[in-house]
């Protein structure tokens, strides 16, 4: 769902916009309307979801005759991407990968940081090997990284530092042969049980990107 979103969204759309169309996507009914309530926008932690929304609105991606203000009430909306109407995963499916991005993001190591770390924090730990194949190294191509979290190859280096710096990942290594980026979290959380959850849709293939680390 994080391709889709790079793809559906301009890359300057924010990480409070990404996070926020993450769970309209996610939580959407087949008629393509979404109803998030106070509480859940909140929850997610994107500051000013009147800002975020605005975003989203303007990129026409979706609208709303209820834009939210202060966030007490909630907001009501249509999505107007067609695409994603027509994706394949279940409605069932869609719900339980929305809880579980929510808990993810609202994790004790995470829910402090601000929208960028926790939208990086959310896709590193989407690639994380599903459960009955921890054995094998988590590893994503960087240039993908970059492109879903609407970062520039330089942006992603700094962006893992800084997760570095609050103790989410212990240590982070880039192969510019494979472009592959591999990584060791300091702390897995519970909500990694249900990594498996997480619907996802084919992407692309990847661009070239600088050396970062």
């Amino acid at each position: 769902m994080l391709s889709y979103l790079a793809a559906a969204l301009p890359p300057e759309a924010s990480p409070a916009a990404r996070l926020l169309a993450l769970q309209c996507a996610l939580r959407s009914t087949a008629a393509g309307t979404v109803r998030l309530p106070a509480g859940l926008v909140r929850g997610m932690g994107v500051g000013s979801c009147a800002t975020a929304y605005g975003e989203l609105e303007e990129a026409h991606w979706l609208y709303s005759p209820t834009t939210p203000q202060t966030g007490r009430e909630g907001f009501t909306a249509q999505l107007l991407d067609l695409a994603l109407r027509t994706q394949a995963p279940a409605r069932r499916d869609r719900a339980r990968a929305a809880d579980w991005s929510l808990r993810s993001c609202q994790a004790k190591n995470l829910r402090r940081l601000d929208p960028l770390l926790r939208l990086m924090a959310l896709a590193l730990t989407a690639h994380f090997p599903e459960e009955g194949n921890r054995s094998a190294p988590p590893l994503i191509e960087k240039a993908y990284l970059a492109r879903i979290c609407g970062l520039t190859p330089q942006g992603l280096v700094h962006a893992l530092d800084r997760l570095l710096d609050a103790s989410f990942l212990c240590q982070w290594t880039y192969d510019p042969g494979l472009e592959d980026l591999r990584w060791e979290v300091a702390q897995p959380h519970q909500s990694w049980c249900a990594a498996g959850t997480v619907v996802r849709m084919p992407r692309s293939g990847s661009e070239p990107c600088d050396q970062g680390q």
